[in-house]
């Protein structure tokens, strides 16, 4: 990866808080979904008007709805690099009737020092579905230690009204040996995609399940023409913790260690039941609860992607992979790993936000990860690498592009 589309100085310093870790990853989410709605970059390249946007400045909001002072105030102040906020970040806005993850939880999401445990974001989503015609939520099933995988579907009032018929068209498309190319288009037609949304599978990688809970906001309340298209073309699942009783054991060992600072600690063995890293290697052994719920929800709901979030390398790295790709994936879905792609480096340059690139990081061969599942089924299967920290606190990162000095970690506290 060289210096440029790495979007990285040699031996530059930042402040890094969860605000700007995470937030980042809100505004990336808000362009895959729409740029899902879209034909081709080459397309979009021939026909302005099919563009994201006519201007990168272009405020998201719609004119006539208010904007949420309080929360836009905390967003600005904890966000230390102004490259993270974009137009489609940088406010809330306002509902009169939908909560907002400050309104039940009592701080806005990216706050320092703060994770939430597992009932607490299940608690603020059902608010938030309880308040909007706009969200249902609904279990997947049951983890190995009997907690709930919580998941909720965010889409307009009228096709979350006709959610049946759409699940049941999408089944019958996922079988092409049972209707004919004619009776496929029509389905087509009265259709829509789904596209699904999957956090925390790495316990300590602890961002999304808190970026997903401001997003399921941000797409039942924004009025904005942008969002009115997503809630209009898609219905968006949104699974923002996997690793259900992972995530609970993260968020006790973090506060234990904070409240503990002057004692050594060890690390989290295991995040779910004996499971550390491998639950993401479970796709053909589904060995884990976890995994189960997973194939039974993706026979379910047929979503057209399935989309997982991680947290590694900096900023953010948009997978396609390097190749040589599995023989058995249809060439069709890799190109649509880069046409994706593509279109979302296109538009966070654009933003000028620094640092999002694609190729390399995997070669695109192994079929043990979670989004095989969709992968195996012709569905599309992709994952984000999002720069994290070990805890929501602010850091200290300084990159080289060569490996650190010894005794220099590349993550340092910053000591304020």
């Amino acid at each position: 990866m060289s210096q440029m589309n790495s979007g990285i100085s040699n031996k530059k310093g930042l402040f890094l808080g969860p605000s700007q870790i995470w937030r980042p990853l809100i505004l990336v989410m808000m362009v895959l979904l729409f740029s899902s709605l879209h034909p081709s970059p080459s397309l979009q390249a021939a026909n302005p008007s099919l563009s994201l946007s006519t201007s990168p400045n272009q405020t998201s909001s719609s004119p006539a709805q208010k904007i949420d002072e309080e929360y836009t105030k905390k967003i600005l102040e904890y966000t230390s690099e102004k490259f993270f906020l974009t137009e489609l970040v940088d406010h809330l806005p306002a509902s009169e009737t939908v909560p907002t993850p400050a309104d039940v939880l009592g701080e806005v999401i990216g706050a320092p020092n703060i994770l939430h445990y597992t009932d607490e974001i299940f608690k603020y989503l059902g608010a938030v579905a309880e308040a909007s015609p706009r969200v249902i939520i609904f279990s997947l099933g049951p983890t190995d230690e009997g907690k709930e995988m919580m998941t909720v579907a965010v889409s307009s009032e009228a096709n979350l009204q006709r959610l049946p018929r759409i699940k049941e068209i999408l089944s019958q498309l996922a079988d092409p040996r049972l209707i004919d190319e004619a009776t496929a288009e029509k389905l087509i037609a009265a259709g829509l995609p789904v596209y699904w949304l999957t956090g925390g599978l790495h316990s300590p990688e602890c961002g999304s399940p808190e970026m997903l809970m401001e997003l399921t906001y941000r797409l039942a309340v924004d009025e904005s023409q942008f969002y009115r298209d997503i809630r209009k073309n898609l219905i968006v699942l949104i699974t923002p913790v996997l690793e259900v009783d992972g995530r609970d054991r993260y968020v006790d060992t973090y506060l234990y260690k904070k409240a503990h600072k002057d004692k050594k600690t060890l690390p989290l063995v295991y995040w779910g039941n004996y499971v550390a890293h491998d639950n993401n290697r479970d796709f053909l052994g589904v060995a884990l609860k976890l995994t189960e719920n997973l194939l039974r929800a993706y026979f379910d709901w047929h979503p057209t992607i399935m989309h997982d979030l991680h947290e590694s390398v900096p900023y953010l790295y948009v997978s396609t992979g390097t190749g040589p790709y599995n023989a058995w994936l249809d060439p069709i879905m890799i190109d649509e790993w880069h046409e994706l792609a593509y279109v979302e480096i296109s538009e966070m340059t654009k933003r000028g936000v620094p640092g999002v690139w694609t190729h390399g990081f995997y070669n695109g061969w192994a079929p043990s990860y979670a989004f095989y599942i969709a992968m195996a089924h012709n569905s599309v299967g992709r994952f984000y690498e999002t720069f994290g920290a070990p805890a929501p606190t602010l850091w200290c990162a300084q990159w080289a592009l060569r490996p650190p000095e010894p005794g220099i970690g590349p993550i340092l506290p910053c000591g304020r």
